[in-house]
């Protein structure tokens, strides 16, 4: 009976300490209780050293899945020099979920089921979506962390406007407004790319009064810079920004940051005005304005702080809004 009674004893602590390592081979942390004290502290236990075993070909760093309010780790790539001190540092890779949660609610985070940080430098981009299910009911999303903290965190609103824009992609090209099961010579309405957009989705609408009369033009200039200038040049008062001219899809997502960091509404008739205020014909996305700008400060001075950097830009700010994104990409890289 002693005998029985210690292997039982041994093989409860054996699963005991199985259990232990599993849990915490997942990484699982609350962004909620970020420590903004010292964010450049390189934290040597949150590594997984056993999953760096994956080469970055677009510059990725660390992969997160999203559940709720939390990142699961899935995998850190294998990663050198500043990218690896990057990765270590996973006090910045809360304080970037951080906002994302502050920006996109609970409610619409079941639609993003993957995160990844990168390089931007190597990724070309600070920011992009991308579809992760055929339906398009989940998608991928990317920050550059490098970018997130170019000049201190979330430097003029730039990173919350990255994040804001590529929300818009999500809410503009998810399953509810593009049908993904009919194919380009069978869509009677804008073909985004990933499908066929719905009838009354924002961005057929958007295609419809605002881009098929100038379609052959856009068309014809492809991703010539000079062609690209000169076609914004011609219809700059139909778009927010020179980026939002890359095709539909940028200027859709445009429209959207640029409706969310917009105080007042717009009175102009412009077309790139009545882009924004189709916006606000869609109930749900005003709601989303609401909320994002409700968790956002607008007053950029007051949140220099440490406790207070999570602040909205000004509308159309962002450092590259007067550069042109690839046109034959109709999404999703920012």
């Amino acid at each position: 009976m002693k005998t029985t009674r210690k292997r039982l004893i041994t093989l409860l602590v054996l699963l005991f300490i199985t259990y232990t390592s599993c849990n915490q081979d997942d990484s699982i942390f609350e962004p909620d209780a970020i420590d903004n004290t010292d964010t450049n502290t390189v934290d040597e236990g949150n590594v997984d050293e056993g999953n760096n075993n994956e080469s970055s070909d677009e510059g990725e760093i660390t992969l997160y899945r999203i559940n709720g309010d939390h990142l699961e780790k899935i995998k850190d790539y294998n990663v050198s020099g500043n990218d690896l001190k990057l990765q270590k540092d996973t006090k910045k890779h809360q304080e970037i979920w951080a906002l994302v949660k502050k920006i996109i609610p609970l409610s619409h985070r079941n639609r993003i089921n993957e995160f990844v940080l990168y390089n931007g430098e190597k990724g070309e981009s600070a920011g992009f979506v991308v579809q992760s299910s055929e339906d398009l009911s989940t998608w991928k999303m990317g920050i550059a962390i490098d970018y997130a903290y170019e000049g201190g965190f979330n430097a003029n609103g730039e990173l919350a406007y990255t994040i804001i824009h590529e929300f818009g992609h999500v809410l503009t090209l998810d399953k509810t407004q593009v049908d993904s099961s009919i194919t380009e010579n069978d869509c009677g309405t804008f073909f985004t790319g990933e499908g066929c957009s719905k009838e009354a989705s924002f961005i057929n609408q958007s295609y419809q009064k605002f881009w098929k009369d100038i379609w052959d033009e856009f068309a014809t200039a492809g991703e010539d810079q000079t062609k690209q200038e000169a076609f914004y040049t011609k219809y700059s008062s139909r778009f927010v920004t020179n980026y939002a001219s890359t095709n539909p899809g940028e200027d859709s997502a445009e429209v959207f940051a640029v409706f969310v960091t917009s105080k007042n509404k717009p009175t102009g008739n412009a077309i790139a005005d009545q882009k924004i205020n189709l916006m606000y014909t869609y109930s749900d996305l005003v709601s989303l304005r609401d909320y994002i700008r409700g968790h956002l400060s607008s007053n950029a001075k007051q949140s220099q702080s440490k406790s207070s950097r999570n602040f909205l830009p000004e509308p159309a700010s962002w450092k590259q809004a007067s550069s042109y994104g690839k046109a034959n990409k109709l999404h999703c890289s920012h």
